[in-house]
């Protein structure tokens, strides 16, 4: 986990998400700047509450979605009741036909929540991956350990990486493996810090002012967030509780939040909810599962992982306050408008395909009607007429023609 590239911009399919984001967190990084202010932390912070902002949109529809889902889950579970011993082909189909007819009344479909995490899915994706890449999506950062390696010479390069320079200019590759190994002393296939070298032995070579805000870049606390909790545990630089600390604060707050949207949306939990048993083990095995996942990965993930937690539980309470205000019966009918003018729009479409078709059979129905109406000494004057019309053009009719000529001129 600890061995990638983290100053490349890499993800496929993500990497336009990554890009755009990177684009708000480089933003971000130049507003502190403007005030001397050179610290990933507060970036990462700030750029995930407005990275949260700008899905709440989403995150109230789920909402919306949740409090309709509420309503509606006992009347679907009665039906379920009704065909739970009915297990023949037709009493299935019905049941579906019943809870379909459940889902157009509340003007909904069983997949209402799912389109909403399809779409965040990619940016939660390209998320991870620019908060796990800062020097790759925000090009200040970059510049700055650009700067201090293209002031080392070729002894240092040798002495700090053990890179033999080729005359004196580096390649891209081989500057991007040397802020990786400056950035979280992580180490790859080609370029890591040589032994008992630290980042602080490299800016005490550096020029000052870029030494000062490299130093203070990554540094939350006394924490590296370039490096994930166990590296720096393993190295010495921190002791267990503080290396936890983290994790453990990530874990705790995905929980709360968890529990927080279970109350607020008051989730059934009882036996006649077959989700019940899988919800409380997803419950307890997320949180489990953050606090590992931020102990093995940059200290900086884990920032925005806690960070993104506890933005979360305070964005459940306000729109909480304000999904009180919503009356079920007003989303069910915005829901049964919105239902109604795509069911419009599907038969708008529905009905010019129709027009077309019918336009097309008529055309192919005048023309076969044409044939079939045509006398039978028509067609044998067609047929007629186009066989002189072939004729004149054939190599026999030619040959006529010279016949003619030559008796003529014989005479």
């Amino acid at each position: 986990m600890e061995n990638f590239i983290i100053a490349t911009q890499t993800g496929g399919i993500l990497k336009p998400f990554a890009w755009i984001l990177g684009k708000i967190l480089e933003i971000i990084y130049d507003g502190f700047a403007f005030f001397g202010i050179y610290n990933i932390g507060l970036c990462i912070i700030i750029f995930t509450l407005v990275v949260r902002m700008l899905m709440l949109p989403m995150t109230i529809k789920q909402q919306k979605f949740t409090k309709l889902n509420a309503v509606m889950t006992p009347e679907i579970q009665e039906i379920q009741k009704k065909y739970k011993d009915r297990k023949d082909q037709q009493s299935q189909l019905q049941q579906q036909e019943e809870i379909r007819a459940v889902y157009d009344k509340y003007g909904t479909s069983p997949t209402g929540s799912c389109l909403q995490l399809i779409i965040q899915m990619p940016i939660l994706f390209a998320l991870y991956r620019v908060v796990m890449n800062i020097p790759a999506y925000v090009q200040p950062v970059k510049n700055l350990y650009i700067k201090v390696i293209h002031g080392l010479d070729a002894s240092q390069m040798k002495q700090f990486f053990n890179i033999k320079m080729a005359g004196s200019k580096l390649s891209s590759t081989q500057i991007n493996n040397c802020i990786d190994a400056m950035n979280s002393s992580r180490t790859n296939s080609s370029v890591k810090l040589t032994k008992g070298t630290e980042l602080s032995d490299i800016l005490a070579v550096a020029d000052k002012g870029i030494a000062s805000k490299i130093e203070s870049l990554n540094n939350f606390f006394g924490l590296n967030l370039g490096m994930s909790p166990s590296a720096m545990f393993h190295a010495g630089m921190i002791t267990i509780i503080a290396a936890l600390t983290i994790p453990i604060l990530a874990g705790l707050f995905q929980l709360l939040s968890v529990q927080l949207t279970q109350k607020l949306n008051k989730v059934a939990g009882s036996q006649d909810n077959p989700m019940a048993g899988s919800m409380k083990i997803m419950n307890i095995m997320m949180p489990l599962m953050s606090v590992y996942m931020c102990w093995i990965l940059s200290a900086g993930l884990g920032l925005y992982w806690m960070a993104g937690s506890l933005i979360m539980m305070l964005q459940q309470v306000f729109i909480n306050l304000y999904m009180q205000k919503v009356d079920v019966n007003d989303i069910i009918e915005e829901n049964r408008e919105k239902a109604a003018q795509k069911a419009e729009k599907r038969k708008e479409k529905q009905g010019i395909y129709r027009e077309k078709v019918l336009e097309a059979s008529k055309t192919n129905t005048r023309n076969v009607t044409g044939s079939s109406t045509m006398t039978a000494k028509e067609k044998e004057e067609k047929i007629r007429k186009a066989k002189e019309s072939a004729g004149r053009g054939s190599l026999a009719a030619k040959a006529n023609m010279v016949k003619d000529y030559n008796d003529r001129n014989n005479k």
